[in-house]
């Protein structure tokens, strides 16, 4: 054995320990290869998991932030609903109360303060009065027309661009039926003024 081991050259040796450390050196980047390998994919899966994380929190707070909105919006619209409603609720009570006083109002009257009184005057009004001040008021459905006595009344019955012998016929409406038209329009108009001021207060809002 001993003569054997003499027999190989001192270069062979030398080839023999570079093998050695070469192959040893392998084995040690092997390990540190793998062990890094790990090290990076479990920090991988670490750092994914935080932005998944991160992600759903951020996720959850938007929701709750849109939510928040959407509450809001919803209760300034009620809001807004519920004024608007009460404001037609009192146009209607002061419609139905001034109503109630039309009879009183056009029916007699005093010549003096301590005079008796005695029936109202009868105040003609000419169905050119009636179509002028139906025109005036754009008084295109029934709701808003000045109720008429009979068909030359509702102001259809003479052209408007010029005036005739039918504009100068007594129409047939009286003090009341005018009173009780400008009341009602009255409480038309309110309405259309109070709703236009909401989309107003709506409009400004989301424009902030």
């Amino acid at each position: 054995m001993k003569s054997l081991l003499n027999l190989i050259s001192p270069a062979t040796w030398y080839v023999a320990l570079v093998v050695i450390a070469v192959y040893g050196l392998h084995l040690n980047h092997q390990d540190g290869y793998d062990q890094g390998f790990a090290k990076a994919q479990s920090d991988g899966a670490t750092e994914i998991a935080n932005l998944k994380k991160t992600y759903a929190l951020e996720k959850q707070a938007e929701t709750a932030r849109a939510l928040a909105d959407l509450q809001a919006e919803q209760t300034r619209g009620n809001q807004l609903a519920s004024q608007l409603a009460d404001t037609k609720d009192n146009l209607r009570k002061t419609t139905d109360k001034l109503t109630g006083e039309i009879t009183h109002v056009t029916k007699l009257y005093r010549r003096a303060i301590d005079a008796q009184p005695e029936p109202l005057p009868a105040c003609v009004f000419t169905t050119g009065f009636v179509r002028v001040w139906n025109a005036a008021n754009g008084a295109s459905t029934a709701s808003t027309a000045m109720p008429a006595q009979n068909a030359a009344t509702s102001g259809t019955a003479t052209p408007s661009s010029g005036a005739g012998a039918t504009d100068e016929l007594d129409s047939g409406v009286g003090q009341t039926q005018v009173l009780f038209n400008q009341v009602r329009n009255g409480e038309q108009y309110g309405a259309c003024r109070a709703q236009l001021n909401r989309m107003i207060d709506w409009a400004l809002n989301e424009s902030r």
